[in-house]
């Protein structure tokens, strides 16, 4: 212990006049990130519980005034929130499962050395990155397959991120798999059973980033779902949130022109505004802790991942 200490003094002696003043700016830029970061959560969490006519007053800043649960309970007694979050649920791990399988598929493959056609593939795919159809084409083949107003679309379009693909090729090439596959290969271990018997299982960092990359994309999204799902038995969690955030600032621009019925209309904005606070504490709370729980298996993944293309 003492040795210990006499190496971490000697180091502290060591550092100049510049080292560290080096380190404070630095610690004093970490921190200021980290409050920017952090802060707007932390206000949704205390406006959410807070007296909805102070936070329409602004005058909610670091401490909830007033604790006010009925955004809470209303939410709870709000059906399309309910259907929302099953509709998020489903696209999320459905959209993990099968979009994570199908780019570690075609990670492997361009990953391949031996392969002939990874060369080709690889092209293919980055032309996707770079050139795609556009809205409106798009739309149009969508409808025309009859895939409007279905639990399919939000998988099929966009289900596949290219990037992805490549950083888990990237994975791959980093680990040497042509030497794993080349001693499984002599034990009569064909590509499909050297995939998913001992490639996949000794590669759990990049499978665990694709289905959280995955995960969360589905779960974040509502541009697709805004575009391609009108009815409310299908739309997710995020599009309910901004018809809910629509119909606060539609009331409060109704209330402004009528005076009529005042406190009907104030009472509806109170209750939209105590509620959305409430639904993106809900919305953001999974993944939150989705990520907290994988944290370890992302940064492993993401490194290797990045160490050469």
């Amino acid at each position: 212990m003492k040795a210990s200490g006499n190496v971490f003094a000697s180091l502290n002696e060591k550092q100049t006049t510049s080292d560290k003043l080096f380190n404070y700016i630095t610690l004093v830029l970490v921190l200021g990130g980290c409050f920017i970061v952090l802060y707007p959560l932390y206000f949704i969490l205390i406006a959410s519980v807070s007296n909805p006519d102070l936070v329409l007053a602004g005058k909610i800043t670091f401490l909830p005034r007033e604790v006010d649960l009925s955004g809470y309970q209303r939410i709870f007694k709000y059906d399309p929130l309910w259907i929302g979050y099953r509709n998020s649920i489903f696209y999320a791990v459905t959209g993990a499962l099968a979009s994570g399988f199908l780019s570690l598929l075609g990670a492997y493959s361009i990953s391949r050395r031996d392969f002939s056609g990874a060369k080709v593939l690889t092209i293919f795919l980055l032309i996707t990155m770079f050139f795609n159809g556009g809205l409106i084409p798009t739309y149009i083949l969508v409808k025309s397959l009859g895939l409007r107003n279905t639990f399919g679309v939000l998988l099929i379009v966009n289900g596949l991120q290219v990037m992805n693909i490549f950083i888990a090729s990237s994975y791959f090439k980093s680990s040497d798999i042509t030497t794993l596959y080349e001693a499984a290969q002599i034990d009569g271990c064909s590509h499909f059973g050297y995939f998913f018997r001992i490639l996949l299982p000794i590669s759990t960092p990049i499978v665990v980033v694709m289905l959280l990359f995955y995960g969360v994309y589905q779960w974040n999204d509502f541009f697709r779902a805004m575009i391609y799902l009108d009815k409310p038995q299908y739309q997710p969690l995020q599009i309910v949130l901004k018809e809910l955030l629509a119909s606060s600032q539609v009331s409060s621009q109704v209330s402004e022109m009528l005076s009529d019925d005042f406190e009907t209309l104030n009472a509806m904005i109170r209750a939209a505004e105590s509620m959305k606070y409430g639904i993106i504490i809900m919305a953001t709370l999974p993944m939150l802790i989705l990520y907290l729980i994988l944290q370890k298996y992302f940064e492993q993944g993401i490194t290797m991942g990045s160490v050469k293309g």
